[in-house]
């Protein structure tokens, strides 16, 4: 887990915003939900992105961006409430939790898979 995962996962915990910003200096505001490895092997991220960048111009969304497109994580103070669309039991999408944020009604996805 390198430093930029360590910052979203701490952000997720506290169910706190993130700044992730790119080698580029672009940044992207987000809602930290869950760190997921992909069926073909990819470590990324799944967040709810609310300001900042978005190479393909849509700005706010789910995404699931790759860990290694950012160089750095920055915890802000801003707080949310995890979204009601947010679902982490999704095991055809998220074959290998990391790391999930809990749900409204305060569930979890034990890490690993399935």
């Amino acid at each position: 887990m390198n430093d930029v995962e360590r910052t979203f996962v701490a952000a997720g915990k506290s169910l706190r915003l993130v700044s992730l910003t790119e080698p580029s200096g672009h940044y992207r505001i987000v809602e930290p939900y869950m760190v997921f490895v992909s069926s073909t092997g990819r470590r990324l991220f799944h967040l709810y992105q609310i300001g900042g960048y978005s190479a393909g111009g849509v700005l706010r969304g789910w995404k699931n961006p790759e860990i290694s497109n950012f160089a750095s994580a920055e915890v802000l103070d801003q707080r949310f409430d995890p979204r009601d669309d947010y679902n982490q039991f999704k095991e055809e999408m998220f074959p290998e939790v990391v790391f999930a944020a809990p749900t409204r009604d305060g569930r979890v996805r034990v890490p690993g898979k399935g």
